[in-house]
């Protein structure tokens, strides 16, 4: 597969899910785009490719995050189900808004930790 054909599964995968944190399991256009990604954020694979960098960057700023792709991941759907309409108040513990993640009680735990519940 070509640079090109993976990110245009990279940019699909976005456009449903709001976010490149995918999964390594994660498919777009028939395309095995979570490990794809996940290559691309190994310490050195585009150091001296800063094109493929902004290419990235371009679709997810936060494709690459200092901080857990699980995190991300959870706050990606939370900002999901804000953008559709709820409250920051309204998803409660095992709500789920993508699939199987529980982005409900991600929530609640991140509000708890940073005291604000």
């Amino acid at each position: 597969m070509t640079w090109e054909e993976n990110l245009a599964a990279a940019r699909e995968y976005c456009k449903d899910h709001h976010t490149l944190a995918a999964p390594r399991t994660a498919t777009a256009l028939d395309k095995p785009v979570g490990q794809w990604l996940s290559n691309q954020r190994r310490l050195g694979v585009l150091d001296e490719r800063a094109d493929r960098v902004e290419a990235l960057a371009g679709i997810d700023p936060d494709w690459n995050p200092s901080w857990p792709l699980d995190w991300q991941r959870h706050y990606a759907a939370v900002a999901d189900c804000l953008d559709g309409g709820a409250q920051l108040g309204d998803p409660l513990p095992r709500v789920t808004c993508t699939g199987s993640m529980s982005a409900g009680g991600w929530s609640a735990s991140a509000s708890t930790s940073c005291g604000r519940a």
